[in-house]
């Protein structure tokens, strides 16, 4: 062995960095936020009359999007939360957000589906098992992070993690409770859905600091 790969040997290994991670989920999001808006097409109206029925036709569809575009901007803002702790990443890491992206990429079509056919339960039931498995795999990606300090610096403070596992663990039942009241009701449904982002518009007291306007500078 030669001494420039003993030296070599003897180099620290370094993580994977979570930079490319950050810049695909962003990549993934807005192309996802955007597809939302494409499913709602204006077409010539005649009349006044005409123009006002053709709106209320698309009702449910606007729905659909202003719901599912709360929905999707929740999720990222979760995902990005989780990179202000996660700092390094390992192939399964990688995996579970890929497996995490491919649900947040379905998201346009399952939205699409409801807005479509809000009258029929498959299609509320069809949308909730898609925002639940966001959920289920993004509690997957917090805890996996965390477990024993993997991907998460040592200070990370214990509360904060047993929090967030918490309400990412929440998240995914209510919608998973969404998805069945939709047989008894799919207004019941879409109500339910559109509620469930509300979770997110208090902070909670262990990430409060993070959204502060005050005191708080953004470097890492």
């Amino acid at each position: 062995m030669t001494e420039q790969d003993s030296a070599r040997g003897a180099a620290p290994m370094r993580a994977l960095g979570t930079t490319r991670v950050a810049t695909l989920a962003d990549g993934i999001f807005a192309i996802a936020l955007t597809l939302l808006v494409l499913d709602l097409h204006a077409q010539h109206a005649a009349t006044q009359t005409q123009l006002l029925s053709q709106l209320r036709g698309l009702a449910p569809q606007f729905a659909a999007f202003v719901i599912s575009f709360a929905v999707l901007g929740v999720f990222w803002y979760g995902h990005h939360m989780e990179l202000h702790f996660i700092v390094r990443s390992d192939r399964v890491h990688l995996g579970i957000t890929l497996a995490f992206l491919l649900t947040i990429a379905c998201v346009p079509f399952s939205a699409s589906l409801l807005g479509r056919n809000y009258q029929f339960p498959l299609a509320a039931t069809i949308y909730g098992v898609n925002l639940c498995l966001a959920g289920m795999v993004r509690y997957a990606h917090w805890v996996y992070a965390t477990a024993g300090y993997r991907l998460v610096d040592p200070s990370t403070d214990p509360e904060m993690i047993r929090y967030v596992r918490r309400i990412f663990l929440l998240v995914p039942m209510l919608y998973l409770v969404a998805a069945a009241l939709a047989w008894l009701s799919t207004i019941v449904a879409f109500v339910c859905f559109a509620l469930i982002p509300l979770l997110y518009v208090k902070p909670a007291r262990p990430t409060r600091h993070l959204t502060s306007l005050r005191g708080i500078s953004s470097s890492p």
